[in-house]
């Protein structure tokens, strides 16, 4: 595996990515902003200029004379609704190995923006928490992949200025902790859900569960032959295979979790084939099986004070 190198730009670009998506750039429509907010995403609110120490922020006549150049038309008042952003790294750890990449980091972005966008930034914040919540985001560095979590503390206002060119700004630091994996295949990479039928339309659709654990093995059954040149010498041949999953989950308060341990406390069995339409997302490849239960156990333990699922699914044959 090659190594990589840490460079503030590659960061700021792993961030500014993180802020371009939909689930953390949407549409302001809240009872109660500003008018001239409602139907613009919150990243052209906020209007900030990023840049590191390799890269100063454009001055208010670049500003303006961008906008001319988009736009045909525009006023100094235009460059006085900017804010600017810069990225500086802090403490940096990386795990020395020879067949493992792992490197911990932090990342400090420094705010000067108007004292009215210091709650766009909370919400900021709070929306790449929530999205990021037990991911592991793909990220380019340089020429390789890595998988990255990535942390968002709380906005911090350091000091709020009173008639800068700007107006009343504020200057907010925002720490930022990314932890980078090397590029494999991990639980946030699964998700296992179930085909359901929504009893009030009649239409199917998908119900994931909020696993603990999920294990799949897929068992041959072999014969042993002997070699054609030497009958001496036994090998073995796979003759068939079966597939059987079993997943582990808390009790929620789920449609899937709570239909199954209805059929498993129900005083009688009923179809003991009744058929599960499984799907299987690996890694954005999906499977779908159909399965039957071959095992289903629930434990509820005092010390916890929740009960846990250990469901066994086999592919369900002809019969």
């Amino acid at each position: 595996m090659n190594k990589v190198k840490i460079t503030a730009d590659a960061i700021l670009a792993i961030i500014r990515g993180i802020f371009a998506d939909n689930d953390v750039n949407p549409v302001i429509d809240t009872p109660g902003a500003p008018k001239q907010w409602i139907g613009k995403r919150l990243q052209e609110i906020l209007n900030v200029e990023y840049f590191t120490f390799k890269h100063r922020p454009i001055d208010t006549e670049r500003v303006i004379a961008d906008i001319l150049a988009e736009k045909g038309s525009s006023s100094q008042l235009a460059a006085l609704n900017t804010g600017f952003c810069l990225l500086y790294l802090g403490e940096l750890d990386r795990l020395y190995s020879k067949d493992v990449d792992m490197i911990g980091l932090d990342a400090t972005l420094e705010y000067w923006i108007q004292t009215s966008k210091v709650k766009l930034l909370e919400q900021l914040v709070e929306d790449c928490n929530i999205a990021l919540s037990g991911i592991r985001l793909p990220v380019q560095l340089g020429g390789e992949t890595r998988k990255a979590v990535v942390i968002f503390d709380r906005p911090n206002v350091i000091e709020v200025r009173e008639g800068t060119s700007f107006g009343e700004c504020a200057q907010v630091e925002i720490t930022v902790a990314l932890l980078l994996y090397p590029d494999v295949v991990s639980y946030s990479d699964y998700v296992v859900s179930f085909t359901m039928i929504n009893e009030t339309t009649g239409e199917p659709y998908q119900q994931a569960v909020p696993l603990s654990s999920f294990a799949v093995v897929n068992t041959m059954t072999q014969k042993g032959v002997p070699y054609i040149s030497n009958l001496a010498k036994v090998g073995n041949v796979n003759l068939s295979n079966a597939n059987s999953f079993v997943l582990v989950f808390d009790g929620y308060n789920n449609p899937f979790i709570n239909m199954v341990a209805d059929w498993t406390m129900q005083k009688e069995t009923g179809d003991n084939n009744q058929i599960l339409e499984m799907t299987v997302t690996r890694a954005g490849v999906d499977y779908t099986h159909e399965v039957v239960i071959s095992d289903h156990q629930i434990n509820v333990n005092a010390d916890t004070n929740n009960e846990t699922h250990t469901l066994k699914l086999v592919t369900r044959g002809l019969i």
